[in-house]
Formats: C-alpha cells, sequence, structure tokens
C-alpha cells in the first residue's frame, strides 16, 4: 500500500534520550553514554505488558501453516515455537475438497484446554499444546500408503493410518512426504533426541523430526476415513520478543504507539527514582494502554448464528421454506 513504512523505528536508545531531558531521570538512565541497564530491562517490561494484554491487536496477529485434518487423528504437532505462540486468536477450516464456489468455510473456536476424545464428527473448537503432550501413533508397517489429502494433488479423502507417531527411539515424526512405506524392513530411524527438521525415508514417505517442545493443535472432533478433509486456518498472537540491545526496535509495535512507549519508560524510572509517584504513574500507564486497545478496536463487530435448518417447517427444495438466512449466495429456496 502506498506509504507503508517500517512498523517500528522507535528503540530502548530513542527512550535513553528522550528520558535524559528531564532532569530526575538522569541518576536512573545515567549522565553520559548509554549503560544497557535498567534500560533493556525497562523496554522488556513494557514490551510485556503492552503485548500481553488480552485484545487480539491486529498488529501483532500471525497466521498458522495450514494442516489437513487426517482419519482419526486428533492432535496435529508443528514446528511452531512455544517461544513464538501466545495465545490462539480465532480460525476457519474450509471443506478444501469441495468444487462449489465459495467453499464452505465455518469457524472454529479457540479454547485454552480440549481432553483427548473418540468421538467423530465436525469439529467445532481447537486448542494447542505442547508437542510432547500430543496423543501419537506408531510406525504402520511395511507397503502402507499415506495419501495426499487433496484432490488437487492427485489424492482426497482416505484411510491414512495417524501422520503423526512416536518413533522407535521417541523422536516425534509427522509425514511430510505422503507415498508407501518400505515394502521390507524398518526405517533407519534417527537417535534420541534428534534434532528438528531431521528427516527420515521409508521407501516413498518422508517423515520429518518435531521439536518436543514446539507446538500441536488438537481437535474436539475426529475425521472418520473416506470424510471430508478440512483444511484449517488458524490465528494466533505473538508473544512479546525480547529485546537484547539498545538499537532494537520495539517491533512489532508501531510508532503509532510510541506515546505509550515513552510513558511507560518514565513509569519505569519513576520505580527507580520515586516508589510513591510510580504507583500513580503505573496506573495510568494502563489506563492509557487500556484507552489505545479501544481506539484500535473501532470497527463495528458481527457476531451472530445463521441456522442451517428452519425452527420451523420448510426444507431444501420447498421453495422458499427455510427463507433467506442472510449469506450471500442464498437463494429463495434454501441452496
Amino acid at each position: 500500500m502506498p506509504g507503508n513504512t517500517s512498523s517500528s523505528t522507535i528503540s530502548p536508545q530513542t527512550l535513553i534520550k528522550y528520558a535524559r531531558t528531564f532532569d530526575w531521570c538522569t541518576p536512573v538512565v545515567g549522565e553520559v553514554g548509554y549503560t544497557t541497564e535498567p534500560a533493556l530491562s525497562f523496554s522488556n517490561d513494557i514490551m510485556q505488558k503492552i503485548i500481553a494484554m488480552n485484545n487480539p491487536w491486529k498488529w501483532n496477529s500471525y497466521a498458522i501453516p495450514v494442516f489437513y485434518s487426517q482419519p482419526y487423528q486428533q492432535d496435529y504437532p508443528t514446528s511452531i515455537s512455544q517461544d513464538s505462540l501466545g495465545w490462539l486468536e480465532s480460525g476457519t477450516f474450509i471443506d478444501i475438497n469441495n468444487t462449489s464456489t465459495p467453499k464452505p468455510q465455518p469457524q472454529i473456536q479457540a479454547v485454552a484446554r480440549l481432553q483427548p476424545t473418540f468421538i467423530c464428527g465436525i469439529p467445532t473448537q481447537v486448542c494447542w499444546i505442547p508437542n510432547r503432550n500430543a496423543t501419537l501413533g506408531t510406525w504402520p508397517g511395511n507397503n502402507i500408503t499415506y495419501t495426499n489429502p487433496l484432490q488437487s494433488a492427485g489424492g482426497g479423502p482416505g484411510n491414512n493410518p495417524l501422520t503423526a507417531i512416536l518413533d522407535p527411539n521417541g523422536n516425534i515424526q509427522v509425514v511430510t512426504t505422503y507415498g508407501v512405506t518400505l515394502a521390507t524392513g524398518t526405517p533407519t530411524w534417527p537417535a534420541a533426541v534428534a534434532a528438528a527438521g531431521t528427516t527420515t525415508s521409508d521407501g516413498t514417505v518422508t517423515w520429518t523430526v518435531q521439536d518436543p517442545n514446539g507446538v500441536a493443535f488438537r481437535l474436539d472432533r475426529l475425521a472418520t476415513n473416506n470424510s471430508n478433509v478440512w483444511e484449517f486456518h488458524l490465528f494466533y498472537q505473538q508473544k512479546a520478543p525480547l529485546i537484547l540491545t539498545l538499537g532494537q526496535t520495539f517491533a512489532p509495535i508501531p510508532d503509532d504507539l510510541g506515546y505509550l512507549l515513552r510513558q511507560g519508560f518514565l513509569t519505569m524510572c519513576y520505580k527507580k527514582a520515586d516508589k510513591n509517584t510510580f504507583q500513580t504513574e503505573f496506573q495510568q500507564w494502563l489506563m492509557s494502554i487500556q484507552d489505545a486497545l479501544v481506539e484500535s478496536d473501532r470497527e463495528i463487530q458481527t457476531f451472530g448464528i445463521s441456522p442451517l435448518d428452519p425452527i420451523q417447517g420448510g426444507g431444501a427444495g420447498t421453495g422458499g421454506g427455510y427463507g433467506y438466512p442472510g449469506w450471500p449466495g442464498w437463494s429463495s429456496n434454501g441452496y
């Protein structure tokens, strides 16, 4: 877009310069040069407090790489680090092999925890867990076909065994290339505690090691053999990155929130210079963050329920029995 600039140009060094314009700050940040402390600690406290607020800042929202449902698999280990994922924000899933336009794309609710389940059906909830806590299978054996779930890739709904397993040496493995496992013998699995990203050839199947401290996604319902293939599109709020140098910027916090950074830095200086004043300034700063949250939420929110079936009478093909539920593309006969 025209006028796009870097998301952040403000650094701790910038804030030190600003703070030194106040005489009372000089004993805190130093008279000459730039001392790394307490400036770095102050800066990380500010970053944590702003990003940790329970509001989905748009500038801190990131897409998770898509993944696909597999028969009777509830947990899906990934290479995403727990160091980056703060909390799941929202998501949808697509009946990816459906040829209709637009493809059905219902919402899925992000929740804190889900227990292992044997219930099959269309998922409604998703949570994240550490890879090490995921429910995993074992190597399925010789001459087993793993079918790509995408019809566009020559596959489609199939009868795959679990695509996430624990190998004999205790490594978490996921299928990253579909094919047929070895005709005889067993794969040469890597040694225990193999590095994430290590691959193993198994006939034409490729297995890839996942970090046990990475993130897996758990669904509340299981797909079945030959059932619809769901492509999951999830979004998350990133954890606050650590500031390690005085020249590092406050990205992803954009420059238009620089007033919160400056106010926060002076507030932290009060923590060392005047603890009584700090309490008042800290509360005022939190209120300023809250005001910023409200200002960033100016767009109208749309929430609602659109029933698939009518409360009374009618049905598909009954010439208007369903009525119009408010979805684009629906006609009066319910299609």
